[in-house]
């Protein structure tokens, strides 16, 4: 079972992702649990976020359950690699996906 989610409107596609990836994940049987769910709504959240602010404002996202896992997938249009940035304790500009 898998689902597709375009998030090409920056404004509040983190919540349609966040939504879409709750709904899909409650959906499942057997059913997963809650703590379980909460995480992988919460890996959703950052990925879209991220793919949001440093690759080009549109994403997707692509959910598959398998038997023993659930794969989450962001894809953004950006054609630049990606690269590690240093981490900024102070200056709250990030760094640590």
């Amino acid at each position: 079972m898998s689902v597709n989610v375009a998030t090409a409107r920056p404004s509040g596609s983190v919540a349609i992702a966040r939504e879409s990836a709750r709904e899909f994940l409650e959906g499942l049987v057997p059913a997963l649990a809650a703590e379980a769910v909460d995480a992988v709504v919460l890996v959703v959240s950052e990925l879209v976020t991220n793919a949001l602010r440093h690759g080009g404002g549109t994403c997707t996202l692509d959910l598959t359950a398998h038997p023993d896992s659930i794969e989450v997938a962001v894809h953004d249009p950006s054609p630049q690699a990606r690269r590690m940035r240093t981490r900024d304790l102070n200056g709250g500009t990030g760094g640590f996906g």
